[in-house]
């Protein structure tokens, strides 16, 4: 697949990815240094997100190597389809979805502010298409992910005339280890032809919008939320 080229724009750059060691944020990770970005890559195993004590010290511990920060990616998170029957789903398993995939962004965001607001910086959070549209089977992911979008649009209300830019890219169904893990493989072909374009997406096609939100390109793009899911919030 062909990569759009941003001709090294963030040449220069600081930019923190979470997640960053897997499926879609190890994409984002590769595509931000080809361009020329010193890139801190985040994983469960160097820092936990859902921490308030190990977000701060990461923020820092980049800030004080690299002088400063440019773009925060929000792209850790976590996806279950086995939340549909609330009456036996556990408190436990509640907190670990609200947590990983939205009191983490809390944290990251709370923490790399400060740096961004000095930067005229952005942050791109990486959101779902199942934070626009209900899946039966997975309620308290599909509430983490509209919680991000609404935080998103909150965030970006309040930084737009401050120079900080602040958008959510919602994939949908994305070749990642995420979505093998979750979809039996036996289910598979009938779950992506349940999907408008008939595929998964590829993890490129997730990179280059983030990429281009995080640009100067889209300087004047604060507040969106962007779908890559083959049309499946169209549903």
């Amino acid at each position: 697949m062909n990569w759009y080229n941003f001709g090294m724009e963030f040449k220069g750059k600081v930019v923190v990815v979470t997640g960053g060691f897997s499926g879609i944020g190890e994409k984002i990770v590769e595509r931000f240094s080809d361009e020329g970005a010193s890139v801190v890559a985040l994983d469960k195993e160097q820092a936990d997100v859902r921490r308030e004590g190990d977000v701060e010290n990461m923020i820092k511990g980049t800030v004080d190597k690299y002088g400063k920060l440019d773009i925060l990616v929000n792209c850790a998170g976590i996806y279950s389809q086995n939340q549909w029957d609330i009456p036996n789903l556990s408190v436990e398993e509640f907190d670990d979805t609200m947590n990983t995939n939205f009191r983490s962004i809390f944290l990251t965001t709370k923490y790399a502010l400060p740096h961004l607001l000095k930067s005229k910086g952005n942050v791109v959070n990486i959101s779902s298409a199942l934070g626009l549209v209900p899946e039966k089977e997975s309620s308290i992911y599909c509430a983490s992910k509209a919680a991000v979008n609404m935080f998103t649009k909150t965030l970006a209300l309040n930084y737009a005339d401050k120079g900080v830019r602040i958008n959510a890219v919602c994939p949908g169904p994305i070749d990642t280890p995420m979505l093998s893990e979750n979809i039996p493989r036996n289910e598979m072909k009938d779950y992506l032809n349940e999907n408008p374009m008939r595929r998964a997406g590829a993890t490129d096609e997730v990179a280059n919008l983030v990429l281009f939100l995080a640009s100067d390109k889209a300087s004047y793009i604060t507040g969106g939320l962007y779908t890559v899911d083959g049309g499946e919030s169209l549903k």
